[in-house]
């Protein structure tokens, strides 16, 4: 399929399932909104009958593709995803949204204007919960891949309100009634409905971390190759050490991560929370040791060479054995799939 040479922004959704309420949603809002819709089916993901406006990228669709990364993501892993992310790239696409099959969007999803928010600087430095900020009660809620001893950090030093004109790279939209938490704050707290506030939006300096998942994000074209998900990691872990790796580089690049108020609520599909528990082990363990490992990791500063800095980070991550070996092997592929992408746009 060709793109309409109008549509900049694409969304891109990955599921085992088929359409269910919330992909005719998006499909509806798509259409609506003129967004071309991808979605990434995997071994498990059932055959369905779709109308042409859905981009159903099948396996047999993906083998197709004229990407070496098809070949190393094994199968039956959420890391599928980066094809989505590649395909959009291949059309010249400008934005990508992402989300999952299980977060319903407001009406605001794709209309969200950023600089009609009210904006704060947050003075914190350091991992911030930037839950605590979108709540003005004393929930106690933290975002996953906080380390846990952060979590006693309640205290909101001053922030700035902020009138900006500047560029936000990732554009972090909250999820309301069942945002993303860890397993733990889902064992302590069986029923969960938070409701964060409205029309709020918050970036940190250029020493902080604010983990970020793939729940309801946007990236502009300037940082797709930072998108690539690692697939020798947990499912609970992959958006994780995603969001640490991409704020590592931006913050020595100078290019800023927005948080927002939700544009989206979650009905959360069905989940072993002890299961989610075990499968995010590796981050309560590993998080601090992560970003010790990205601290001491050289960035260059010039934008041209972000493909050399995201391969610097994993390589030193899998010198201090937090990655696996095997990763390295994907992420080139995923490189290289980048810069021929980048020296010529193809018909598909």
């Amino acid at each position: 399929m060709i793109l309409n040479k109008k549509v900049t922004s694409t969304l891109v959704i990955t599921s085992i399932n088929k359409p269910n309420n919330v992909i005719k949603k998006y499909e509806i809002l798509s259409k609506k909104k003129n967004i071309d819709f991808i979605f990434v089916a995997d071994k498990k993901t059932p055959k369905f009958k779709h109308e042409n406006y859905l981009n159903v990228l099948s396996i047999k669709l993906q083998k197709k593709l004229p990407y070496k990364i098809c070949k190393k993501i094994p199968f039956n892993s959420y890391s599928r995803k980066n094809i989505g992310y590649l395909y959009a790239m291949h059309k010249g696409i400008k934005k990508i949204y992402e989300t999952d099959d299980d977060n319903y969007p407001r009406e605001n999803f794709f209309s969200q204007d950023i600089y009609k928010l009210n904006h704060y600087k947050v003075k914190e430095t350091g991992f911030i919960n930037i839950y605590k900020y979108f709540l003005n009660n004393k929930i106690d809620i933290w975002p996953r891949g906080l380390p846990l001893s952060e979590l006693n950090n309640s205290k909101k030093l001053l922030i700035k309100k902020k009138k900006v004109k500047q560029k936000f790279s990732v554009v972090q939209r909250l999820c309301n009634k069942n945002p993303d938490v860890d397993a733990i704050y889902r064992l302590i707290n069986k029923k969960i409905n938070i409701k964060f506030a409205e029309n709020k939006s918050f970036f940190a300096n250029n020493k902080s971390y604010v983990p970020f998942n793939s729940q309801n994000t946007t990236w502009n074209d300037e940082v797709f190759p930072l998108m690539y998900l690692p697939t020798y990691c947990t499912m609970r872990a992959t958006d994780i050490w995603r969001s640490y790796i991409a704020t590592h580089i931006m913050n020595k690049l100078n290019l800023k991560i927005l948080f927002t108020s939700p544009t989206v609520y979650q009905d959360r599909n069905y989940h072993d929370l002890y299961k989610d528990f075990d499968l995010e082990i590796s981050v309560f363990r590993d998080v601090k040791k992560l970003v010790k490992v990205l601290d001491s990791t050289k960035i260059y500063k010039n934008k041209k060479y972000i493909l050399v800095n995201l391969f610097n980070c994993y390589q030193n991550l899998v010198k201090k054995k937090i990655l696996e070996k095997a990763e390295l092997e994907i992420l080139h592929a995923w490189c290289e799939d980048i810069h021929h992408l980048k020296k010529k746009l193809v018909k598909i």
